[in-house]
């Protein structure tokens, strides 16, 4: 890989982590800066496709016979790129992403959401891998973590509702868009192995990420803002729990709290941070948050705020 190159794949991995880095900075939703970091990567391959360093590719995208040697790290990076020749491809992708990915981190706040992709998207990977070991030939994009969403969610808070494309764009239940679509994998899985019929897109990826996610959703979300099969995503106000505290040396990061943590989510990024900045005040020791509340790591007994 010449100079050229290498400046063209660093700019990659900019434009798709440094909006996800605004969003953990900002204490946004990690789910729409992770959208725009697709988008954006997105464009730079097409920037790779026309100053003729699509070349660049063949480094990020997964090839099964490589996946359990040196080339283990595809089975992430495939899951940030789209076929440059299909627009839809990429579309496809953040649609489901955007529309049930963000009222997913709702549910489960950032840290957890990432998890939960993360999952999804090592999920579909291996699980083409392993369906295909030995072949060369190349899989690519956010389908299998994409799938991933819908399976944590339908696993979680199947009754939810949230707007979709599904016929006509309305709100609909997370647990018809999830089960509709997973059917339709299961459908054209077994038209390419069972009917042998040819498919470009690796139908078996998208039932992994989402049967990984199905399966791991009730550990990753345990003590998350909402429990799995809780509703409602919006706490009571702040100004009804007391304001003292026993915190030392956080006073602008609650006052933070208290000013914008009406909303779960908000509220829990809010917590994390005090978390790690302040102390437990009986024994200084280090602080965890556990269902919106502060309690010391060392003895539990020592706090329990709010």
């Amino acid at each position: 890989m010449d100079a050229v190159g290498i400046i063209l794949l660093l700019l990659w991995v900019c434009a798709i982590l440094g909006p996800i880095y605004w969003a953990l900075r900002n204490h946004a939703l990690v789910s729409l800066g992770l959208v725009l970091g697709l988008l954006f990567g997105y464009i730079m391959q097409m920037i790779w496709l026309y100053s003729g360093n699509l070349y660049l590719i063949d480094y990020l995208w997964m090839r099964p016979s490589g996946v359990f040697g040196i080339d283990f790290y595809t089975t992430i990076t495939a899951g940030f790129l789209h076929n440059p020749f299909s627009a839809m491809h990429v579309l496809s992708n953040l649609v489901i992403i955007a529309l049930v990915g963000i009222p997913l981190e709702k549910r489960l706040g950032s840290t957890r959401w990432i998890i939960i992709y993360l999952i999804g998207l090592f999920g579909g990977s291996i699980s083409w891998a392993l369906a295909n070991i030995g072949s060369d030939i190349p899989s690519l994009g956010a389908s299998g973590a994409a799938f991933g969403i819908l399976g944590a969610y339908l696993a979680g808070w199947p009754r939810d509702e949230v707007y979709f494309p599904l016929i006509i764009i309305r709100p609909w239940p997370v647990s018809l868009i999830a089960l509709f679509y997973f059917a339709i994998e299961v459908f054209r899985t077994w038209q390419t192995i069972g009917l042998s019929e040819p498919s470009h897109v690796a139908h078996l990826a998208h039932i992994g990420g989402f049967v990984f996610t199905y399966f791991t959703l009730n550990r990753v979300a345990r003590d998350g803002p909402v429990a799995p099969g809780e509703s409602g995503s919006r706490n009571q106000p702040l100004n009804e729990l007391p304001k003292e505290h026993p915190f030392v040396g956080v006073d602008e990061l609650l006052k933070r709290l208290y000013e914008e943590g009406d909303e779960k989510e908000t509220r829990q990024a809010w917590m994390e941070e005090i978390a790690d900045k302040a102390d437990c005040p009986v024994c200084a020791g280090p602080l965890e948050l556990k269902r919106l509340r502060l309690k010391c790591k060392t003895d539990g007994s020592h706090l329990h705020w709010p």
